[in-house]
C-alpha cells in the first residue's frame, strides 16, 4: 500500500528535478550557440566535392585492381565492373554499420532499463 502512495510522489520529484535541469541546460545551450560561428556558406558544396573525390579515388583503385588481376584479357570491362563495385562497397559498409547499431541499440536499451531499475531501487532502499 505504501508503494502505491510513493509512486506519484517519486514521479513528481523526478519531474521537478528534470524541469530544473532542463532550464539550466537551455540557458547553457543558448550561451554556447551565441559563441559558435555559423558555418561557411559553401560548406555543403565542399562536402559534396570531397565525397565525389573519394568516390573517384575508390573507383580508380578498384579499376586498377580489376585490370591487373581478373580482367587482364579485357581491361575495358574493368571500368564497368569497377563502377558497380564502387557503389556496392559503401552500401555494404552502411548495411554492416546499421546492423551493428541495431545490436548496440538493443543492449543499450537493456543497460538503460537496468539503470532505471537500480535508481528506483536505490530510492526505496535509501528511504
Amino acid at each position: 500500500m505504501k508503494v502505491r502512495a510513493l509512486l506519484p510522489l517519486l514521479f513528481l520529484i523526478l519531474l521537478g528535478i528534470s524541469a530544473t535541469a532542463s532550464t539550466s541546460i537551455i540557458n547553457s545551450t543558448q550561451q554556447v550557440t551565441q559563441e559558435v560561428p555559423p558555418p561557411p556558406s559553401n560548406l555543403f558544396q565542399r562536402i559534396l566535392y570531397y565525397v565525389g573525390q573519394g568516390y573517384n579515388w575508390v573507383l580508380g583503385i578498384i579499376q586498377k585492381i580489376l585490370q591487373s588481376t581478373l580482367l587482364k584479357q579485357d581491361p575495358g570491362l574493368a571500368s564497368t565492373y569497377a563502377n558497380i563495385i564502387a557503389w556496392l562497397v559503401p552500401l555494404t559498409a552502411l548495411y554492416i554499420v546499421l546492423t551493428l547499431i541495431e545490436v548496440a541499440r538493443k543492449y543499450l536499451g537493456y543497460i538503460i532499463a537496468l539503470g532505471w531499475i537500480f535508481l528506483i531501487a536505490m530510492f526505496f532502499l535509501a528511504h
